[in-house]
C-alpha cells in the first residue's frame, strides 16, 4: 500500500505535448468534441507558442508547419486547458503589476458556429397519395421485408416523404451524411458542428484555479430547441494547477488536481489533427496528474503519472445495467422499455496512466504512453443482453446478465513528431488497444473516436465503433496514423498542404461479434481512411482551397465506403488574426451500404438498412432464431451535396 501511495503521489509522466506545443470537437462532438454524452472534440492544450498559423478550414488540414518566409502568427485556435493564457489579449484582469507572484484573473476561449445545409430530393407523390401516406407505406413495406409488419417496438420513424403538389422536390435540412458523428470512426471533420468554450482562471505563477464553461449546441437556433441539456455542459471542468519554483536548474513540475482533460496522441501540433481524435486517449475524469520536465542542453525529458475516475452515471441505490441500445423510444406495445433501468449505464470507472518522452531541440519529439481504465463496481449487473437490443426478441423478457465479469480498456503505444521547418511536419503514431468485457467500462478514456468501452448511454464507444455492437466486448485493435503537413511559397502565393491517413485492424473478438449488415465475423476487420487538404493564400484576407477524404469503415463490405470532396473559401481580416470565416461546398460519393450518422449519434449497434442484413444475421445472434431488426426505423438516403458557412474564433 505504501508503495502504491508513493507511486500515486510522486509518479510522473509526460503530457504528450506536440512538437512545439482536438481541436474543439464537440467534438462531440467529439466529442466532442468531444465530450460527455456525445460530445464534440475540444481544442488541444497549446503549450507555449507565441506565433502559430491559423487553422485551415478543413479542420486539422494543412496548417502546422512554418511558412517560408515564416510569418509571425497568432496562437492557433485551441483552448489552453492548462489555465495558463498565452495568447495575445488573453488576460482580462485589472492587475497593473508584472510580478508573477501577484494574484490576477485571466481568460481565454474558442467558438465555432457553422451553418450546415444538406440538400436532398423527394419523389413526386403518386396520384391521390399524401406525403404522410407515402411515408407510412414505405415504412410498412420495409418492416414487411423484415418479417415484422408491425415495425419495431414503439419506433417513431416513418420512411421518406414524397412531394405533394406545391412542394419542391429539392429539400433542405441538417446534413444527413456518413461522417457527421464525432463519436464515430467515419468522422472526417469535413462538417464539424457547433462548439464553444471559455476558461476562467485566477492565480499567480505558482498556483492557479481554472473553471471551464463548455457546450456544443447554440440553443437559440438549435436543432435540439428546448431539449438542449445534453449539449450544454455548463461548468464542464474545474481544477487547480500547482507549478512550484524548484531549486534545480532545468527541472519543472506541474501538478493538476480536479476535473480536467488530459490529451495524448494528437496528430496536429495544436489540436487533434485532420480527424480530431486521440491515438491514446483524452481523459474524462476527476483526479490528479503530476508531470515533470527536465532540460539539459538540447534535450528535454518528460514524465507524467495520472490517476482518477469517471463517476458512475446513475444515482446511488440503482442497479447499473441495461441494453447497449438504450434509447428511450425503444418501447414495446406503447410501454416504456424499463427492463434495464437506467439504460446500460457503466459503473464507477477508474483510470491510471503513465507517459514518458524526450524532445530534441523541439525538432524531434518522441513519446510512449500507457493508459488503463477499468470498472469493478459492486452494483454492476451487466450491460450485455441476449440480443443487440438487450432483451429476448421472442418474448421481450429481461435477461439476467449479472454474472458478466469486470472489464477493462487498456491503450498503449508510441508516437514521434518531426518538425522540419520549411520541409514541414511529420507525425507518426502506433497504438494498441486491449479490451476485455469493455461494455462495463465508462467513458474515462476517449480514444479513436470512441467514448470509453461503449455499450452504454455515454455515446458510441469501442463496442460500437470496432466490435459492431455485438459479442462479449473482448478484442484487440491495432492502429497507425500518419500526418504530414507543410507550406511552400509558389510565386509569392503561400500554399499550405497536408496528407493524412488512419488505419485500424480488429482481432480477438468472439465468434458472436459480426458485421450485422453482411454476417461476416468482426475479427480481421480492417478500417482505413485517408485524405488531403490544400489552401492557397492568395491575399492576406483570402485563402482558396479544397479537402478530400476517402473512408472505408469495414474491409468486409466495400459498399459501406464513401468519398467526399470539398472546395472552400477562407476569409479573415488579415493574415495574422484570431478569426476565420469559411464558405464550403461538399459532394459525396456513397456506396450502396453507406449509412448516415445521426446528429447526436446512435447509441448501440449500427443502423442496418437492408433486408440482406437481416437475412445475413439470421440465427447468428445468441438467443434468437431470426436476424437483427432495425428498431431505429427506415433509414433516410444520405445527402450527396452539402453547403454552408462557418465562423471560427479563438482568443
Amino acid at each position: 500500500m505504501r508503495s502504491f501511495i508513493v507511486s500515486f503521489v510522486l509518479g510522473a509522466t509526460f503530457v504528450a505535448v506536440p512538437a512545439a506545443a482536438q481541436l474543439p470537437p464537440p467534438a462531440l462532438p467529439p466529442p466532442a468534441p468531444g465530450a460527455a454524452a456525445a460530445a464534440p472534440a475540444q481544442p488541444a492544450q497549446a503549450e507555449a507558442p507565441q506565433a502559430l498559423p491559423p487553422p485551415s478550414s478543413g479542420g486539422g488540414g494543412a496548417q502546422e508547419a512554418t511558412a517560408p518566409p515564416p510569418p509571425k502568427e497568432l496562437p492557433a485556435p485551441t483552448a489552453d486547458t492548462s489555465g495558463a493564457t498565452k495568447g495575445e489579449g488573453a488576460e482580462a484582469s485589472g492587475s497593473t503589476s508584472s510580478n508573477g507572484s501577484d494574484w490576477k484573473f485571466s481568460w481565454n476561449g474558442f467558438l465555432r458556429a457553422p451553418l450546415r445545409i444538406g440538400v436532398g430530393t423527394r419523389q413526386p407523390c403518386p396520384a391521390g397519395v399524401t406525403p404522410a401516406q407515402y411515408a407510412g407505406t414505405t415504412a410498412t413495406n420495409f418492416w414487411a421485408g423484415l418479417s415484422n409488419p408491425g415495425g419495431g417496438p414503439g419506433s417513431p420513424y416513418l420512411g421518406p416523404y414524397c412531394a405533394a403538389p406545391g412542394q419542391s422536390k429539392t429539400t433542405f435540412h441538417s446534413p444527413y451524411i456518413p461522417d457527421d458523428q464525432y463519436l464515430g470512426w467515419t468522422f472526417t471533420r469535413q462538417w464539424e458542428q457547433s462548439w464553444a468554450e471559455v476558461f476562467l482562471s485566477y492565480g499567480n505563477d505558482q498556483v492557479k484555479g481554472t473553471v471551464g464553461i463548455q457546450g456544443y449546441d447554440f440553443t437559440d437556433a438549435s436543432m435540439l430547441g428546448g431539449a438542449a441539456n445534453p449539449a450544454q455542459f455548463g461548468i464542464g471542468q474545474g481544477w487547480v494547477t500547482i507549478t512550484p519554483n524548484l531549486p534545480v536548474d532545468g527541472l519543472g513540475l506541474n501538478w493538476k488536481v480536479g476535473a480536467f482533460w488530459e490529451k495524448f496522441g494528437m496528430a496536429g501540433r495544436w489540436d487533434g489533427g485532420p480527424y480530431d481524435t486521440y491515438m491514446f486517449g483524452r481523459t474524462h475524469q476527476l483526479g490528479e496528474a503530476l508531470a515533470a520536465t527536465y532540460q539539459t542542453g538540447d534535450l528535454t525529458f518528460k514524465l507524467e503519472h495520472g490517476f482518477g475516475a469517471h463517476l458512475e452515471m446513475v444515482p446511488a441505490g440503482i442497479s447499473i445495467s441495461g441494453s447497449q441500445q438504450a434509447l428511450s423510444y425503444m418501447n414495446y406495445n406503447g410501454q416504456a422499455n424499463n427492463f434495464y433501468p437506467p439504460g446500460a449505464s457503466p459503473g464507477f470507472t477508474l483510470i491510471n496512466h503513465v507517459h514518458a518522452g524526450v524532445m530534441y531541440k523541439k525538432k524531434i519529439d518522441f513519446n510512449v504512453h500507457y493508459m488503463m481504465a477499468w470498472s469493478q463496481d459492486d452494483r454492476e449487473e451487466g450491460t450485455l443482453g441476449s440480443t443487440p437490443n438487450g432483451f429476448n426478441q421472442s418474448n421481450y423478457a429481461p435477461v439476467d446478465t449479472s454474472t458478466q465479469p469486470d472489464g477493462h480498456l487498456a491503450v498503449m503505444g508510441a508516437e514521434v513528431r518531426l518538425s522540419g521547418g520549411y520541409l514541414g511536419d511529420l507525425y507518426l503514431a502506433y497504438s494498441h488497444i486491449d479490451a476485455k468485457n469493455v461494455t462495463t467500462v465508462g467513458p474515462a478514456i476517449e480514444v479513436l473516436h470512441s467514448s470509453g468501452g461503449g455499450g452504454h448511454n455515454g455515446g458510441n464507444g469501442i463496442y460500437e465503433n470496432f466490435f459492431n455492437g455485438v459479442g462479449t466486448g473482448d478484442g484487440q485493435i491495432d492502429s497507425v496514423q500518419l500526418y504530414y503537413n507543410g507550406r511552400y511559397n509558389l510565386a509569392g502565393v503561400d500554399l499550405k498542404y497536408a496528407l493524412f491517413g488512419l488505419y485500424s485492424v480488429v482481432n480477438g473478438t468472439d465468434a458472436t461479434s459480426m458485421n450485422l449488415l453482411t454476417g461476416t465475423p468482426t475479427a480481421g476487420t480492417q478500417k482505413l481512411k485517408y485524405g488531403a487538404d490544400i489552401v492557397a493564400n492568395l491575399f492576406p484576407w483570402l485563402g482558396v482551397g479544397a479537402r478530400g477524404d476517402y473512408v472505408q469503415p469495414d474491409s468486409h463490405d466495400t459498399n459501406e465506403s464513401f468519398g467526399v470532396l470539398s472546395p472552400k473559401l477562407v476569409f479573415r481580416s488579415r493574415y495574422v488574426t484570431h478569426e476565420e470565416i469559411t464558405l464550403q461546398y461538399s459532394h459525396y460519393w456513397n456506396g450502396s451500404d453507406t449509412l448516415a450518422q445521426q446528429w447526436l449519434g446512435q447509441v448501440g449497434v449500427k443502423n442496418i438498412s437492408t433486408n440482406a442484413g437481416y437475412a445475413a444475421s439470421a440465427g447468428k445472434i445468441p438467443g434468437t432464431t431470426s436476424g437483427y431488426k432495425n428498431y431505429a426505423g427506415v433509414p433516410y438516403p444520405c445527402d450527396l451535396d452539402v453547403f454552408g458557412i462557418k465562423a471560427t474564433m479563438w482568443w
